[in-house]
């Protein structure tokens, strides 16, 4: 794919994940050619590789419509993104930059003063960043394409629910743990404090969504 049609495709898949396009709502191409100054052709290859990935059904002669966020689907990816994450972590607890090291900690003390209401979407977009980052940190491209798979399936659910963290203290000093342990540079913690924070999360989710 094109660098012009990757990023078409890009800022499509963004717009489903952040709910811009919402679940079931049309996609109309036109619109798309017009704000990109394209011909129908890198929309509607942009368009297949989303249908490609279960994020919009092209039905012929009706049109493109984002698809709907299948639960099941869900779990899945959640059972496959904690082990990952956790692996993620202890790589950057090894392989990590000094700069990286920072941008963690800096992003897991900002979280902590957010208001999980008033601060809802800013808190969801640097939770997101703080797991972005250390699986970017850990120099794995493997990982951090398959993660990166993982969280536009998880990321459009976690904001269609619009979840609310149970207990917001213990949520921000789970990834405080998380980050110091990879500036610690003590990679078993790393994984420990990860896979810790996952399971209680998904146990919370799973009450709620997955029974």
């Amino acid at each position: 794919m094109k660098k012009e049609n990757t990023e078409i495709y890009k800022e499509i898949e963004n717009r489903i994940v952040k709910l811009k396009y919402e679940p079931g709502e049309l996609i109309k191409e036109k619109e798309l050619i017009n704000e990109f100054n394209v011909s129908r052709t890198p929309i509607r290859e942009a368009l297949l590789k989303l249908s490609e990935k279960g994020l919009v059904k092209m039905i012929p002669r009706v049109g493109t419509y984002v698809s709907q966020i299948d639960i099941k689907n869900i779990k899945y990816a959640y059972e496959t993104k904690k082990y990952l994450e956790m692996l993620a972590s202890e790589l950057a607890s090894l392989r990590a930059t000094n700069e990286e090291i920072e941008k963690i900690v800096k992003i897991s003390e900002r979280i902590d003063t957010y208001d999980t209401i008033k601060n809802y979407k800013d808190y969801i977009e640097d939770d997101h960043l703080f797991r972005k980052t250390i699986r970017e940190a850990s120099k794995n491209p493997m990982l951090i394409e398959y993660l990166e798979e993982l969280n536009v399936i998880t990321g459009r659910f976690i904001r269609y629910i619009h979840y609310k963290i149970k207990d917001p203290k213990w949520y921000n000093r789970s990834l405080k743990k998380i980050a110091y342990a990879i500036k610690n540079r003590d990679s078993e913690l790393a994984r420990k404090e990860t896979e810790k924070h996952l399971a209680i999360f998904l146990e919370e989710v799973s009450k709620k969504f997955f029974m």
